[in-house]
């Protein structure tokens, strides 16, 4: 019976099954099925950078690691950072591909750092032990990060940019705050009115922020019976622009 990738993920161990008994380098030879955490597609080399931006400091960790943690998850090697693909969890004659794998995604790491931070990371032999120690300097969300972005949400104001600038700007910063204060994660009748409320809210601040040049598409839209989303409002803006 086939072990589905949640199982994989769950227990490594039970990959070994997967491998063949020669045991020689390569994925195809190895007998390392896509599934498999330490499987290497032709696209997993070291050397390259997975996410477009770089860690700089406290200021962007949230969205850096969300964003790398997307990206390895897509690679199926997120298992090599949460502790869940250890090497003693994987059959001995497996340690010099877990190895390799494991230095691919410590350059992985190393290349979506900023420069400045490569002197505390840059002699580490393990990419969870360099994953846990930015998390330990840098996951610092406390009050004054949350209110300042609170603040720069509520002053934004479309100015001299285009619509489509100031939106792009807008979600980025929806997106961070929703990264430190996320919604309640569960699908009751209560969180789901909360979700909705939040929804509201958006809209209320993106219109807020427009020019003045746009009372009357703004006055269109609050008129509404039914309230359009964010992103429907959005482009009836940008439809009333061009």
């Amino acid at each position: 019976m086939a072990i589905t990738d949640e199982q994989s993920r769950a227990n490594p161990a039970n990959l070994g099954t997967g491998e063949q008994s020669t045991q020689n380098s390569g994925n195809s030879i190895a007998g390392l099925d896509y599934n498999h955490p330490l499987f290497l597609s032709p696209a997993d080399v070291s050397g390259i950078q997975i996410i477009s931006f770089q860690l700089t400091g406290i200021e962007n960790y949230s969205i850096w690691n969300r964003s790398m943690s997307v990206a390895l998850l897509g690679r199926n090697k997120l298992g090599m950072v949460d502790g869940i693909c250890k090497k003693e969890n994987f059959s001995i004659t497996m340690g010099n591909h877990w190895e390799r794998v494991n230095a691919i995604v410590l350059s992985w790491i190393m290349n979506s750092v900023s420069k400045g931070l490569l002197g505390g990371i840059m002699y580490a032999s393990s990419a969870q032990a360099v994953w846990e120690d930015l998390l330990e300097r840098f996951n610092k969300i406390d009050g004054s990060r949350t209110f300042n972005l609170h603040k720069e949400i509520a002053t934004l104001t479309q100015g001299t940019a285009s619509v489509s600038i100031y939106f792009s700007r807008l979600k980025d910063l929806w997106e961070e705050f929703e990264a430190l204060v996320p919604a309640p994660p569960c699908d009751c009748e209560k969180s789901r009115d909360f979700v909705l409320y939040l929804q509201k809210l958006k809209l209320y601040q993106f219109l807020m922020g427009l020019n003045e040049s746009y009372s009357q598409a703004k006055s269109q839209i609050l008129m509404r019976s039914l309230l359009p989303t964010v992103n429907q409002a959005y482009a009836m803006i940008v439809s009333d622009e061009s």
